[in-house]
Parts: structure tokens; sequence; C-alpha cells
């Protein structure tokens, strides 16, 4: 179901960040935001409503304040009343600018919440769309731990009691960085993944046979991060003949959260593997083919290598 928010809560939540005062439209408090995006409706004041978009913030600056101006009164109400009357969720006004008696009264006929905010249009769009963007994002909650390796979000799933824990807890020691274990939470933005922790088991983790740890107080602040995006996902097995693993490459394999493919590494899990290292190579692997190594390229080459020496000792 797609996420919404009220532009009361977003008047609430937002209003001191940017000083919005509540001009007009107050009946409709419980509007209804539903794009993480604005828009500048210079357009649809100037007549043209086919691209409007209610569910978003409607943002008028200087330009379209000046435009109003610019253009007879009558002809200025006419399109002032028709975008309001199009049914848009709020306005809001940005750089203190003088507001048109007009306007007020078409915002209090149409139940349009209209703010006004002292600062400038740039500042107020991005922070509009940072806050609605984390309140609209998609979510989704995946048990394993989440961990900072080299940089690399690396998020490690597996079965109950496979060791994903005391991996972390390993690569913790060895410098890198806890984000969330157990349960973390993933938000999706603009196509990429991040993870963070429920605040009531931040920087906590849970250690068979040590009981519950804070990574915090044990290692220091720069032993944690608060979200981390999610750019690896490794997956812990329980070692079995049956099933065949990765012996030669490090394949295109992708994990599938809230419809983005997150590159995929299996590992398996037996007595005496460096499950820690491993992990490790799994990030290094992953920071060599963002800069553009080609794993399959340089097996082909051995491969042919191989051969060309097997046709010269026959």
């Amino acid at each position: 179901m797609k996420k919404k928010v009220l532009v009361k809560d977003f008047y609430d939540e937002l209003g001191n960040e940017l000083s919005l005062e509540f001009l007009a439209g107050r009946s409709g408090i419980y509007n209804v935001i539903g794009n993480y995006r604005i828009q500048k409706p210079g357009l649809a004041i100037a007549g043209y409503l086919k691209h409007l978009h209610p569910d978003r913030v409607q943002v008028l600056g200087e330009t379209e304040i000046s435009y109003l101006g610019s253009i007879d009164e009558v002809e200025a109400r006419k399109n002032v009343r028709n975008f309001f009357s199009s049914g848009i969720c709020c306005v809001v006004v940005t750089k203190g600018l003088e507001v048109y008696p007009y306007i007020l009264s078409f915002a209090d006929e149409f139940s349009v919440p209209l703010f006004r905010s002292p600062f400038v249009s740039s500042k107020c769009i991005e922070a509009i769309t940072d806050y609605l963007e984390d309140r609209l994002a998609l979510e989704a909650s995946v048990h394993g731990v989440l961990v900072d390796v080299f940089g690399v979000g690396v998020l490690i799933i597996g079965g109950s009691g496979i060791g994903k824990s005391e991996c972390a807890l390993d690569l913790v020691y060895r410098g890198h960085r806890l984000v969330a274990d157990d349960l973390i939470l993933i938000k999706k933005k603009r196509d990429i993944l991040w993870g963070t922790s429920p605040a009531l088991i931040q920087h906590f983790m849970e250690v068979r046979g040590l009981g519950i740890v804070n990574i915090k107080d044990l290692f220091g602040v720069s032993s944690i991060r608060n979200k981390k995006r999610i750019d690896l996902v490794v997956e812990l097995l329980k070692w079995s003949d049956s099933e065949e693993f990765e012996r030669i490459t490090f394949k295109d394999s992708f994990y599938e959260i809230l419809g983005v493919r997150v590159p995929y590494i299996r590992i398996p899990v037996t007595p005496g593997r460096n499950i820690t290292l491993l992990v490790e190579i799994a990030a290094r692997l992953h920071l060599l083919r963002l800069a553009g190594y080609n794993f399959h390229e340089g097996l082909e080459n051995l491969i042919f290598r191989d051969e060309e020496r097997g046709k010269g000792i026959e």
C-alpha cells in the first residue's frame, strides 16, 4: 500500500525547521501528501493545469508571486482560483513574500493549507523533499546483521545459529562498523536501500554465551554507524556436499529487497573456515567490481592460456 503523509504531520514535524507560518486553509489540515517530489506550479498559475500534481506540495516562490503581480488582476484571480480548486494538498510560499488577499481567500474557500517560510525556495525544496522522502519511503525488515566493511554496506543473512552475530562482532573487532544486529529496518529511497536499527536495540548485539553486548561502549563511537546504504548481501549457509557452491568466480548474482536487486554471494560455513576474512574479501571484490574490474574476462583469459598450453603439450 502506498504511504501517505497528512498535512498536519508535515506542519508539526517540519514547521520549526522551516519556520512555517500558517496563513490560511486550516480546514484542510488533514489533506494528504502522497509524493515526496514538490512542484513549482508556474504553468498552473498561468492557466495551464494539465500537468498539475495535486498530491505534491506546491511551492510558490518569487517568480510565481511576481508573475501574478504583473498580469491583470481579473486574470490572476481566475488562474489562482482554478489552481486552488484543483484538489491540491497544500502550498508553501517562500522567502517571506507578501501574499495577495485573494490567494488567502481561495485557500480558505477550497480548504488548502497555505504556509509561508522566510527561507528561499531552494532551501525549502531541499528540506521538504528530504522529509517526505524519508516519510514516504517503502519499508521492510530483515533478520540479519548490517556492517560497514571498507565502506561497503554488507547485509549478512542466514539461518538461526549460523554465526551472523559472531562474524559481525569479529568484523567490528577488526575495525569495521556495526549498523544493526538481529533486525534491520530497510527503507527504499530513489531505488537505493538504506538500513538502520530499531531505536530500542541500536548499538546492541546479542552473542550466544555472552548475552547482550553494547558495541558502542565496548569499542567506542568509531565502531558504530546509525545508517548505511546496503551494497552487498552475504548469505551464510551450512556446508552441504549435495549443494554446489561457487569455486571459480564471483558471478553476477542478486538478492531482491523492495524491488531493488543487490549484489549477492553465498558463503558456506564449516569448521575451520575464516568467515570474517571471507566477508572482508567479498567486500573488496565488490569494490573491484565498482572500479570496473571484469572477473569474467580475467577467468576467460586464464582458461584460454591453459587450453593453449595443453595444445602445445600434445
